[in-house]
């Protein structure tokens, strides 16, 4: 499993979704089952932390814009 901290938003979906893939088709033993879903959790959580600064950007863009709009009025 890659080191998930350096993956972009797509990467680390799509790796996570495999990883859920894995984890539903089960044959996993109870030991590699409790470490892919550990993966998984980081994966979601760098997801998260990818989606949120997304988020940050696109707010930090709508009010400069809108104070942009309001200087030129």
């Amino acid at each position: 499993m890659a080191d998930t901290l350096d993956l972009s938003f797509e990467a680390a979906f799509a790796e996570l979704e495999k990883t859920i893939q894995a984890l539903e088709e089960g044959g996993l033993s109870l030991e590699a089952s409790i470490t892919t879903f550990e993966h998984g959790i980081r994966l979601a959580h760098l997801c998260g932390q990818h989606l949120e600064r997304a988020e940050l950007k696109v707010t930090t863009l709508q009010t400069s814009l809108s104070e942009e709009e309001s200087f030129d009025s």
